[in-house]
């Protein structure tokens, strides 16, 4: 196997949710996070037109970062993050029946490289709605 590099984000997109309500919910402490209807701003803080469309609520739910495919693969990773969302299926579906649900997995490696994920894996995604996004950095 060729090694890569990986970090998953939970991805929420919805038309209202209040994403306060989200990190209580879930008890998880989100990366970026906005309110349908409030102001825009660049990561760094300028102020953009506009107002956010949609609320967006976003998590790296262990830290973790990048990490390498030699360390932890990424279905056990996707495995972890549902055993944490499982408990909250209700909500995530509730969220899903306006709004997206997604866990982006972005990679990067310096050489092609290939991902299986098992399909019990993807039958607990399906289950609550959770599509996966897969997000691909070239190598130099």
């Amino acid at each position: 196997m060729n090694e890569y590099t990986y970090i998953l984000d939970i991805r929420l997109y919805h038309p209202s949710v209040d994403p306060e309500q989200v990190s209580q919910t879930l008890g998880m402490t989100p990366k970026n996070k906005a309110k349908a209807g409030e102001p825009r701003f660049t990561p760094k803080g300028r102020r953009l037109e506009g107002v956010h469309s949609q609320s967006y609520w976003s998590c790296d739910p262990f830290d973790m970062r990048w990490c390498s495919s030699h360390e932890r693969s990424v279905d056990d990773a996707l495995v972890d993050i549902l055993e944490v969302l499982e408990p909250h299926s209700d909500f995530l579906l509730e969220l899903a029946r306006d709004g997206r649900n997604t866990i982006w997995f972005s990679s990067h490696s310096n050489r092609n490289f290939t991902i299986e994920i098992p399909p019990d894996t993807l039958a607990r995604l399906a289950a609550l709605k959770i599509s996966l996004v897969h997000d691909v950095y070239q190598g130099e």
